[in-house]
């Protein structure tokens, strides 16, 4: 294999979200063996830059599960919501009262209009139910302190919105919401929904996916396709699992990950389980 893919959440990062210390060192090894490292995410750049330390040689990024493309510091591709794509997302969250996050291509995010910030806060501040993780605890207790999160309307470009993230302490209401997603905000809209817990959704410009990311930025680097080696544990490593010429799902991925994935790592993100594969299979 020439380059690897690394999702972050669940893979990289631990259920904390924090990246391990000795991985760095480790993929500073695999880099050194000639093996490019692409980091492949649901998070923006912005977010990816505040996650994984300055010492990992990150060649590409496929940042917001594909809506934007980066080789090394050179934007590749950009895929945004339409106005009138954004204006209808709002108006169904308003209706239903769920908390939303905003990410943009340009400035990153995520941002929440202060208009719904009372709705918002009642949703994050009530009992999390026991099967919320503990990065979405650490997000909801992120966006109730911060003071950059909450804009006003005219505060984004609303044709720069790459993705709507949506969240609930509630199970229950995240299912309604979820369900409601799958009716209303279809592929004929233009819309691609994607679910990494119980507790949130988020959705995209349907056509544009990690895997489309994925094949963008190696046609750049001029690597086959077949010669990459994407790492994932959730619905939106799908699509790069099926581009990818192998694919390894972590152990505490989702059943209909594994069930695609070349193989399994033996151990989860909490008990560094990707480092262990890379020590085994590529040191």
């Amino acid at each position: 294999m020439k380059a690897i893919a690394l999702d972050l959440d669940g893979t990289v990062l631990n259920n904390s979200g924090e990246f391990p210390d000795s991985l760095a060192d480790t993929l500073q090894e695999v880099h050194d063996k000639g093996i490019k490292i692409i980091i492949a995410t649901g998070r923006s750049l912005q977010m990816i830059h505040e996650k994984v330390p300055h010492s990992v040689p990150v060649d590409g990024y496929v940042a917001a599960s594909g809506m934007t493309v980066h080789h090394g510091d050179t934007l590749l591709s950009h895929t945004a919501f339409s106005k009138d794509q954004v204006e209808f997302v709002l108006s169904q969250v308003r209706e239903h009262k769920i908390y939303y996050e905003m990410t943009t291509g340009r400035h990153g995010g995520p941002y929440t209009f202060k208009e719904d910030r009372d709705y918002s806060v009642d949703d994050l501040t009530q009992t999390p139910d026991a099967t919320v993780l503990e990065y979405e605890n650490i997000g909801t207790a992120r966006t109730l302190n911060s003071t950059e999160q909450w804009i006003d309307e005219d505060g984004i470009d609303r044709a720069d919105i790459i993705k709507f993230y949506f969240f609930s302490n509630d199970k229950e209401k995240l299912e309604r919401w979820f369900t409601l997603l799958n009716e209303k905000f279809t592929s004929d809209a233009g819309y691609q929904i994607y679910r990494t817990s119980n507790h949130n959704s988020e959705i995209m410009v349907y056509g544009t996916d990690k895997g489309t990311g994925l094949m963008t930025l190696v046609d750049t680097m001029n690597i086959s396709i077949d010669d990459v080696h994407a790492f994932g544990d959730s619905m939106n490593d799908i699509p790069m699992f099926k581009a990818a010429g192998k694919s390894t799902a972590m152990q505490n991925a989702k059943e209909d990950v594994k069930a695609i994935a070349d193989d399994v790592t033996e151990f989860s993100c909490d008990e560094d389980g990707l480092e262990h594969y890379l020590r085994k299979n590529y040191l």
